[in-house]
């Protein structure tokens, strides 16, 4: 499956992908708390490969798997599918 591009455009507005987003807040949220893609994956319960596409924006993620990976990280599922 093909990562969405950067920016996307709806109705004359460009934003940013979901995907990417969460992709994007995944490593961040990772990194701050020192884990590794192997250490997060345990921890969410997924596996190591997994957890690597979704960081590559490579995966369109379920909601269940983005929650096991939000418990993992103790943030709200909001803090990975929200801007910023």
């Amino acid at each position: 499956m093909n990562a969405p591009s950067a920016s996307m455009e709806r109705r004359g507005k460009t934003y940013e992908a979901a995907r990417l987003r969460l992709a994007r807040h995944l490593r961040a949220e990772r990194a701050t708390r020192g884990l590794s893609q192997e250490q997060l994956a345990d921890l969410a319960g997924l596996h190591r490969t997994y957890v690597g596409s979704v960081e590559r924006a490579e995966r369109n993620v379920s909601l269940d798997n983005i929650e096991q990976l939000a418990l993992a990280l103790g943030v709200d599922i909001s803090t990975l599918l929200g801007p910023g």
